[in-house]
């Protein structure tokens, strides 16, 4: 994050949108509270290809590229490319989160059927998600 905003993939502008709290760390989760609070607070957001100010403290980054598995940096770009599509941002596009959150809960559905599934974090999201597409859950 810098003075400038807070630069973000495009799968994170959908999913932190549910974050609460669960992480690979300590540190990563703490990394997440910031870049929210940034946001909320009128930081502008700030499209890019690649890693991102969330990715910096997560621990599969490595020499730039997401290390978790094999093919987990091919994979998170689909996931980037497919919600930039669904959300009408590009690359080095700057945006507001509150308007970001207005188009999440717009693409929500078609996300959820496309995006989440077999996801890691599926299960950790799913009472948010569920909250926010207007589920009853119980």
């Amino acid at each position: 994050m810098s003075e400038r905003g807070v630069r973000i993939r495009g799968h994170h502008v959908i999913c932190l949108q549910f974050f609460h709290g669960e992480g690979y760390s300590a540190e990563f989760a703490m990394n997440l509270f910031r870049v929210i609070d940034s946001l909320t607070q009128g930081a502008k957001g700030t499209v890019v290809i690649g890693p991102d100010d969330v990715c910096a403290a997560c621990p599969a980054l490595k020499d730039g590229h997401c290390a978790q598995e094999p093919d987990s940096e091919e994979a998170i770009r689909v996931l980037d490319a497919l919600a930039l599509e669904m959300l009408e941002l590009d690359a080095g596009e700057e945006f507001e989160w509150g308007a970001a959150t207005l188009s999440v809960q717009r693409v929500l559905e078609r996300w959820r059927a496309l995006a989440c599934g077999g996801c890691e974090w599926e299960e950790a999201c799913r009472p948010l998600i569920d909250l926010a597409a207007g589920y009853r859950t119980t």
